[in-house]
């Protein structure tokens, strides 16, 4: 695939056929390696699945057997705890306009 291959003759001019899609290689290839998701779009994914975590926590797990009990209820429950903590943490921090 070469680069001319988004381009298309309209009317005698040239005009851009497929703009979400480009070469592997070249100045293309270097612009999508560079970009990095904004921070507060990566906070929201993070508040999601967060969420998602402690809405399956809360509706149960089951053990892979009885005789760990103890170990396993202890683990269940830190996870659950650090879960609403980092929920909590990070709705405070996206709530700060923060600049990069």
């Amino acid at each position: 695939m070469n680069s001319r291959s988004t381009q298309r003759i309209v009317n005698g001019e040239l005009a851009l056929v497929a703009p979400l899609s480009g070469p592997s290689y070249g100045a293309y290839s270097v612009a999508r390696r560079r970009w990095c998701k904004q921070l507060p779009a990566i906070i929201a994914d993070a508040i999601a699945n967060s969420r998602g975590l402690s809405a399956r926590l809360q509706r149960g797990m089951y053990m892979p057997d009885e005789g760990g009990k103890p170990h396993y209820q202890e683990v269940f429950n830190a996870l659950c705890e650090t879960t609403r903590q980092q929920i909590k943490a990070l709705e405070a921090f996206s709530a700060i306009e923060w600049r990069e």
